[in-house]
């Protein structure tokens, strides 16, 4: 990890809101690669509360009569009531109090025109002096702003950075996203852009309607970056590339120069660090970012399927960014990935708290499956589309580095082109999906899997152009995938705030019967704050409405359509009163969700998950009809249930025409260990062999009929010393008599049932062996009710329990039956090291 950016640094000296300074320590904690830092010596060339700037607030034009409307930028001050004065600037109400986020004002703005609404523009102007030796030993020059509503900059006449100012085509106007409290951001200025002698620095901001209640400006900082010092590598991302053989990069940096991205197989690593040869080294494409850094994009091609690499972004000139390792899929077509809806940062006012609730999402998510193929958001990534200090919190995750990441782009994030630079994203059309040349988007589309993807930029309403492009694409794909998915942000099918929204009922119109015609799947959505999973639909027509089942087949024009609630908690909506007649199940209780989606060939299980406990909202598995051409892909028949690992129909204790083996049936005679097959000495299987039941006792259940979707208990706490262990069902089961069994060798804990809360303490086996064990509750007809893991910890001198166990329950990552027997004691060593706190 690296230290805090130094124009972040010295915001110590001023004032800042408590929410922005978390903001900043978060973002300090997760910067990728080198920061550069100022000589001790180097005092700022602009700070509050010192520098002086001449201002003009009366509404005037400064450039007017002129040929070019930034003549006023540089060069001496054009005419105007010109004022003077020292940062910060600003007006709440047309007052210096009572300004947001912990803000105060030094200057006070003259807010409001003769006619009484807000000055729609304030023009700043100021210098700092550079001799050649200045010029010779810096690199670039780092800035801190803050601003409300919109903001650009300028050096020696040359735009350097703007934000929020994609609607910005004159000098008098209202541009800016109208937020609440003022946005901070960082940004660059290469030593390209200076001069030896007098520099420069003209500010135009903006408000952004005509009776906002608030008005800001400060530039904390600007300080010099010597030019021996390593670029600033920062927001690096993986993204999704055309297909699994291919990971996209993007990240910015704060030098001009020419970056690339390396990659090696992990194996060729030494001690970490990247081998000197054997190096794969890919040319980035670079432009100038909207905070005025250079951001790149790379595509890593050609990946093997099953194999561990390891990569880097930078040059031997500016430096490196941290070696991160990621894994591609096997590639048979079987894969997981989690499905989450808007963080949208700083949506709820305090940017930091929503990054830690998105941290959060990913790292449980992380822990319960951690063999995801992606995380595939449904849009808004930020709620400020310009504001770099809420993509540090959205991108500072690491498992956004190493887990492919997909992105539709929301309404909150397309009002600035920092989406298509922060996100390198595979097959951007030009003519579809992009509204204009000041705003982001672009439908895309990628194979993954046997699956075609297809993502809408519904924030342009062409939504016949949308069809369009997506009978373009399966025309020329279509036959690569069984699965088509389309996915875009603005839901058409949810129950909350914007379901009504004029914009949404035409949408809902237009877009279910083309997609319906189109023969799609699945479509996966945002934007409403809720969690909505409607009934089949043929166009807007719901199928089989009702009692909601989990399993549902379409047939001809069929379509499934989910959306996802926050997964950070940055902002739900109620639900509305209806009537949604296509909503099968929808749910809000203001806690962040995610979804945990398994495709295989014949089907796509969706399970959805409150974060906070890992209890279930919902599941659903989208089973793909059965093909009459094929034999035995009756979906009926659970020898073909691809959520069934035990069903496989070449093992003779599964056979699928014995009706015992179906596993609907409680006292599945399949699993019953005196059963031909199953016998517990055979050796194919020692493991998860339960061992004979003594006199009345009941039966362990096969580990190997464990599923995810029993992946439910959390172990809360164990005590060696007694020998215990403290658990907790979920609710449903609170109170309910359950037997419990401890494996790998099936040992009967008893049947005691946990109190009102679900918590139960657990008498351990004397015996029980170093290593991960499962613990399983069993209902009365010996279904599996609920299941976790937990490890002893092994002293590595003594090759002993240490006394301290660590706990692995719904909260972690689950051990498939089958390899959770086979971990060997010393396990417990890499387990301790992983141990996180409850939640």
């Amino acid at each position: 990890m690296t230290s805090q950016h130094p124009a972040r640094r010295r915001r110590t000296a001023r004032t800042v809101g408590a929410a922005s300074a978390a903001l900043a320590a978060i973002a300090a904690t997760t910067m990728i690669g080198s920061v550069p830092a100022a000589s001790a010596d180097e005092a700022p060339l602009i700070s509050s509360g010192t520098t002086t700037w001449q201002y003009l607030e009366d509404g005037s034009d400064p450039a007017a009569g002129q040929a070019e409307r930034t003549a006023w930028t540089t060069g001496a001050l054009p005419a105007g009531d010109w004022r003077s004065g020292t940062g910060s600037f600003g007006a709440k109400n047309g007052s210096a109090t009572g300004m947001g986020g912990g803000h105060t004002v030094d200057t006070l703005l003259e807010q409001y025109l003769a006619d009484g609404t807000d000055v729609p523009t304030y023009f700043f102007r100021t210098s700092f002096e550079a001799d050649a030796t200045d010029l010779a030993a810096w690199r670039s020059l780092t800035a801190d702003v803050t601003y409300d509503d919109a903001l650009v900059v300028y050096v020696n006449g040359q735009r350097v950075a703007g934000f929020e100012d994609a609607g910005v085509t004159q000098n008098v106007q209202y541009a800016g996203d109208n937020g609440g409290d003022p946005d901070e951001s960082t940004f660059s200025i290469d030593a390209s852009v200076l001069r030896e002698g007098t520099n420069e620095v003209a500010v135009a901001l903006y408000q952004g309607r005509s009776n906002s209640s608030d008005v800001y400006f400060d530039m904390e900082s600007l300080v010099p970056v010597a030019a021996d010092v390593p670029a600033r590598i920062s927001d690096v991302v993986m993204t999704i590339g055309a297909d699994e053989t291919a990971r996209n990069l993007a990240w910015y940096s704060d030098s001009t120069a020419a970056e690339v991205a390396q990659v090696v197989p992990a194996s060729t690593l030494v001690g970490g660090a990247f081998p000197a040869s054997g190096v794969t080294e890919v040319a980035s494409t670079s432009g100038t970012a909207t905070d005025g850094q250079q951001y790149h994009h790379a595509t890593l091609a050609g990946l093997a399927a099953s194999t561990d690499y390891a990569y880097r972004v930078g040059s031997d000139t500016d430096g490196w960014s941290a070696v991160t390792t990621f894994r591609t899929g096997d590639g048979d077509g079987d894969y997981s990935f989690v499905f989450i809806g808007d963080a949208q940062i700083g949506a709820s006012g305090d940017a930091a708290s929503d990054t830690a609730g998105w941290q959060r999402t990913l790292d449980v998510a992380e822990r319960a499956f951690p063999d995801s193929e992606m995380v595939f958001s449904a849009g808004d990534q930020v709620n400020t589309a310009s504001n770099e200090a809420q993509y540090e919190g959205f991108l500072s995750p690491e498992q956004l580095r190493r887990v492919p990441l997909v992105t539709n782009i929301g309404n909150h994030d397309v009002a600035s082109l920092a989406y298509e630079q922060h996100f390198n994203l595979p097959n951007v059309s030009a003519e579809h999906g992009k509204p204009d040349a000041t705003r982001a988007g672009g439908d895309y589309w990628f194979v993954y899997g046997d699956t075609l993807y297809i993502s809408f930029n519904s924030n342009d309403k062409d939504d016949a152009g949308h069809a369009e492009y997506a009978r373009e694409v399966l025309a020329e794909h279509g036959d690569e995938a069984r699965w088509k998915v389309v996915t875009f942000h603005h839901s058409v099918y949810s129950t909350a705030s914007h379901s009504s929204d004029a914009d949404i009922v035409t949408r809902r119109a237009d877009l279910p019967p083309a997609l319906s015609a189109l023969d799609v799947d699945l479509v996966l959505m945002g934007h409403d704050h809720v969690y909505v999973r409607s009934y089949l639909m043929s166009g807007t027509t719901p199928v089989g409405t009702g009692t909601p089942t989990e399993t549902v087949t379409p047939s001809g024009d069929e379509v499934l359509y989910v959306t996802a609630n926050s997964s950070s908690g940055s902002k739900y909506y109620d639900i509305q009163p209806g009537p949604f007649d296509f909503a099968a199940v929808q749910n809000q209780e203001y806690t962040p969700n995610f979804t945990n989606v398994e495709v295989s060939g014949d089907a796509i299980a969706m399970t959805t998950y409150r974060s906070a406990d890992m209890t279930v909202v919902d599941r659903v598995t989208l089973q793909k009809p059965a093909d009459p051409t094929e034999p035995g892909t009756d979906p009926t028949d659970p020898g073909t249930d691809p959520t069934d690992p035990g069903t496989d129909p070449t093992d003779p204790g599964t056979d699928p025409t014995d009706p015992g083996t179906d596993p609907t049936e409680p006292t599945d005679p399949g699993t019953d260990p005196t059963t031909p097959g199953t016998d517990p000495t055979a050796p194919a299987d020692p493991g998860s062999a339960p061992t004979t039941p003594a006199d009345d006792d009941p039966v362990a259940a096969d580990l190997d009929t464990l599923t995810e979707a029993t992946h439910t208990l959390r172990v809360d706490d164990v005590d060696a010393e007694a020998g215990t262990v403290t658990v907790a069902v979920p609710r449903q089961l609170a109170g309910a008599p359950l037997d419990w069994f401890v494996h790998s060798d099936a040992v009967y804990l008893g049947d005691d049932p946990s109190d009102d809360d679900g918590v139960l303490t657990l008498q351990l086996p004397v015996d029980l062996e170093a290593g991960t064990h499962t613990l399983v509750a069993q209902r009365a007809d010996g279904s599996v009710a609920t299941w976790g893991t937990f490890a002893f910890v092994v002293d590595p001198a003594t090759g002993q329990p240490t006394g301290e166990l660590a706990f692995t329950g719904a909260d972690v990552l689950p051990l498939a039956a089958g390899s959770a027997l086979a971990v060997a004691a010393g396990l417990g060593i890499a387990l301790a090291a992983r141990r996180r706190r409850r939640v």
